[in-house]
């Protein structure tokens, strides 16, 4: 594949895009024009055979006048004028300049988009209007494209970007998502927060005269996928093909698949991927391998590297974190080609997330096309063993069966890296919770099961990170101290309560507004800390943590904003009849919210006949003293509330000292209004059998909403047992005030 650069308004930027686009091409070729008021517009394209195709008007003759003679003033000025290019148009892949420029004189940005089978991307420079139009024909090569101070700036890879003065910073919202489920490139944002994909069938127009991009969506249906069989039989066919085999049946599969062409006639080069490192399986060749002749397979055996250094090209080269391990086994592989393999199928399983950017990537640098016709698929034994037992031998396919070999585990890799694992995940990130993390890789390391391919995940963005260069700018994610300001609301002072014969000190804790993306738990474990350390008396016999769960969700990005948002007239009139007995829905806003999440009959069942309030629908309304953004915001319910008060022992416990941490009877998530007190979620601490029934007892203690719900800004709130001394002065005094006994079942 080729590689695009284009540039608009930045004319210093198309020879470093350029520069960072040579493994696409040897040679380059660049063009440049002026649009209207001086507006500079520059393509670029690195190519084995660059080509930038020029449109050039064709003057027009006044009419009734007959041409000036040759060599007159005139006639000068109209060659200069035709001379000069109006447009200019590069290309990747297989399409005709002369209809895209037929297509965009007739219909537009659309018109360079034919909807034919062959997958294009193009780059057009119109020197008449000052603008940039970029195009992909179906799945075409990928184009990126970011703001740079007043202009534009457009690659066929995000790094080029950067190489041209785009500022590398992560996009916290697609990190997170990436780490928690390896899900990634199924939008048009990227890893980069300032850098935007083009998506397959869109047309987008780039110019100085609007901040963002003008769409110009063509209709496009991706194809459907081809069944395993078939995607596998497709797989191997053709000339000059290699296959990555795998252990196991489907390795044992694609590779009978590719012997069983029938235009097949010398040996097919089989590749192998082992990591030494890894003791067991991982070490050791596919036993489908050693059975079969060499007259039908050439084995190329390839060793894979641990190496920090190995892993951090391999980054480097994809551009962005990868989803799993085969992605790396596969480029393990690419690289070590050194010509006569034009199609490497790769026979890893896995997420088809980064498929796209994977093929691309390998194409432009090896020069090979990678096809993975297991990914992305649910390829059962059963269907595999039935293709297995029609492309080989019965022995052999009795061998792939019961196979001795396997693939390298995320677990086996982070163990195998674990101080390296264990350095990178310690520093606070926006998006991820350092303390559980580290929590997590050490109950890996103990044998416990964990999500080690979300750790590997996370590592793998650490190191992305670290290779971008000093110029990285990562959100600050540090833990936020105490502020020292006075606040508009005085804290109110910890008070006793009385429950089931118990009293109960309640001390709010004052922290810094919680934000989206804020790392809560890294900082509750240091306010508490803190809180215990100054008043070491305070948690002397069993004590909770309570962490308001409106705090929680503003953390986890769950904010719905209200202004702009058009509820309609079926959502004011529900809120309208909610209003009397489910108050969290009387806002048309929060209605119509809670409608797009939990559908309109889920909703309906709730208003019109009682039906239990889903739990996607007891969202806080906005209150006009509450701490943005839940002041103009609908805020939803925190996901997975037992989780994170889980995930905040296992933070306190990193943190609190020995004497604190045996006395802590458990953590909660609660929601507490003018209606009480609800504990959403909640997790045991060492002496959780301290309290028969915690939840209840929370639920009592905290019922009169001691933190509010206004700007006090107190979303932690200590509920500590007193000592007998302290029960003997409540019970006695006047002003203590008694909650209603908590009952007993």
């Amino acid at each position: 594949m080729a590689g695009l650069a284009a540039a608009l308004n930045a004319p210093t930027t198309i020879d470093a895009i350029a520069w960072a686009l040579a493994a696409r091409g040897p040679d380059g070729a660049v063009c440049r024009l002026t649009g209207p008021g001086g507006v500079c517009l520059d393509l670029a394209v690195r190519a084995v055979m660059p080509a930038i195709t020029k449109v050039v008007a064709a003057p027009e003759d006044p009419p009734g006048e007959d041409p000036p003679g040759e060599g007159s003033p005139t006639e000068a000025d109209d060659n200069a004028a035709a001379e000069q290019p109006v447009a200019a148009i590069v290309v990747d892949g297989v399409a005709s300049v002369t209809a895209l420029d037929r297509g965009y004189l007739e219909r537009g940005p659309a018109g360079l988009v034919d909807g034919g089978e062959h997958p294009y991307a193009v780059i057009l420079a119109d020197a008449e209007r000052g603008e940039l139009v970029l195009a992909r024909n179906g799945a075409g090569p990928a184009l990126y494209y970011a703001r740079l101070d007043d202009g534009w700036v457009v690659a066929s890879e995000p790094r080029a970007l950067i190489h041209a003065g785009v500022a590398p910073e992560p996009d916290v919202g697609v990190v997170r998502r990436f780490v928690k489920s390896g899900t990634c490139d199924d939008s048009d944002r990227t890893f980069f927060a300032k850098i935007r994909r083009l998506l397959p069938g869109e047309a987008i127009v780039l110019s100085t005269a609007v901040s963002g991009p003008v769409r110009h969506p063509v209709q496009y249906a991706p194809p459907a996928p081809p069944p395993m069989d078939e995607a596998i039989w497709r797989a191997g066919a053709g000339e000059r093909v290699g296959v990555l085999v795998t252990p196991g049946v489907g390795g044992a599969a694609v590779l009978g698949a590719a012997l069983h062409q029938p235009d097949r006639t010398a040996p097919l080069p089989a590749f192998t991927v082992t990591m030494p490192a890894l003791p067991g399986p991982a070490a050791h060749v596919p036993d489908v391998l050693l059975s079969l002749p060499p007259s039908a397979v050439r084995h190329i055996p390839v060793t894979a590297s641990l190496d920090l250094s190995t892993l951090d090209a391999f980054l480097a080269d994809l551009g962005e974190p990868v989803p799993d391990l085969g992605v790396y086994l596969l480029w393990t592989v690419a690289r070590e080609l050194s010509g006569g393999i034009g199609t490497l199928v790769d026979a890893t399983p896995g997420t088809l997330a980064a498929r796209e950017r994977i093929a691309d990537r390998m194409l432009a640098h090896y020069g090979v096309a990678v096809p993975a016709p297991l990914r992305g698929v649910d390829a059962d034994e059963q269907t595999l063993a039935a293709i297995l037992r029609r492309v080989l031998p019965p022995p052999v396919a009795r061998l792939a069966l019961n196979d001795s070999a396997g693939l390298p585990t995320s677990a086996q890799v982070v163990l195998a890296l674990r101080d390296e694992v264990a350095a990178a995940l310690v520093p606070p990130r926006p998006w991820s919770d350092a303390s559980a993390t580290v929590t997590a890789l050490r109950r890996l390391q103990a044998g416990e099961r964990v999500d080690a391919d979300a750790l590997l995940r996370a590592f793998l963005v650490e190191r992305w990170l670290a290779g971008l260069g000093p110029q990285v700018t990562v959100p600050d994610a540090a833990l936020v101290r105490p502020t020292t300001e006075l606040p508009e609301i005085p804290v109110r002072e910890p008070d006793d309560v009385v429950v089931d014969g118990g009293v109960w000190r309640r001390t709010l804790v004052r922290t810094a507004p919680v934000a989206a993306g804020d790392p809560l738990l890294a900082n509750a474990a240091f306010y508490v800390t803190n809180l215990l350390t100054a008043r070491g008396d305070l948690a002397l016999g069993p004590w909770f943590v309570v962490i308001s769960g409106k705090a929680v969700a503003v953390s986890q990005n769950r904010v719905e904003p209200v202004a702009g948002r058009r509820p309609g007239r079926l959502a004011a009139v529900l809120a309208r009849l909610a209003r009397r007995h489910r108050p969290h829905l009387a806002s048309p806003a929060t209605m119509r919210i809670a409608i797009d999440h939990c559908g309109l009959w889920s909703i309906l069942g709730t208003v019109l006949f009682g039906r239990p309030l889903p739990n996607e629908a007891a969202n806080y309304l906005p209150r006009s003293g509450a701490v943005a953004p839940a002041d103009a915001a609908v805020v939803r319910p925190p996901s997975e509330p037992d989780e994170v008060a889980a995930s905040l022992v296992a933070a306190l416990r990193l943190a609190l000292a020995r004497e604190h941490w045996r006395t802590l009877a458990g953590v909660a998530i609660a929601s507490a209004d003018d209606a009480g007190c609800r504990v959403l979620g909640f997790a045991p601490g060492p002496v959780a059998d301290a309290t028969a029934h915690p939840r209840t007892l929370l639920s009592m203690a905290l019922a009169d909403n001691p933190a509010g719900q206004g700007a006090q800004r107190t979303p932690i709130v200590v509920v500590a047992q007193q000592t007998a001394a302290s029960v003997e002065r409540a019970l006695h005094a006047a002003d203590t005030p008694v909650a209603a006994t908590a009952t007993q079942r």
